[in-house]
């Protein structure tokens, strides 16, 4: 059974949501963004991404991925999903 963790509410700078939620390094992770329009998702690398790299991530829509650091940018709340 999938398993839902706590928003992250997200802000203009790159943050490694894994930093919050440690357990779901590596793991099938669905992020969906919840308000904003310049969201942004990023899967993978130990250093925050450049400015405009990552996925754009409009209101409602989700991204799914695997990786050590899970990066999100954008002033809005990211619901974080993980997959059995």
């Amino acid at each position: 059974m999938a398993q839902s963790y706590p928003d992250i509410i997200g802000d203009r700078d790159w943050q490694d949501i894994v930093d919050v939620h440690p357990e779901i390094a590596n793991q099938r992770v669905t992020i969906q963004a919840k308000g904003s329009t310049f969201n942004h998702v990023y899967f993978g690398g130990a250093e925050p991404p450049a400015e405009r790299d990552g996925l754009q991530l409009p209101s409602g829509v989700s991204a799914t991925g695997t990786a050590a650091h899970i990066w999100v940018r954008g002033d809005c709340r990211y619901a974080i999903l993980v997959e059995d």
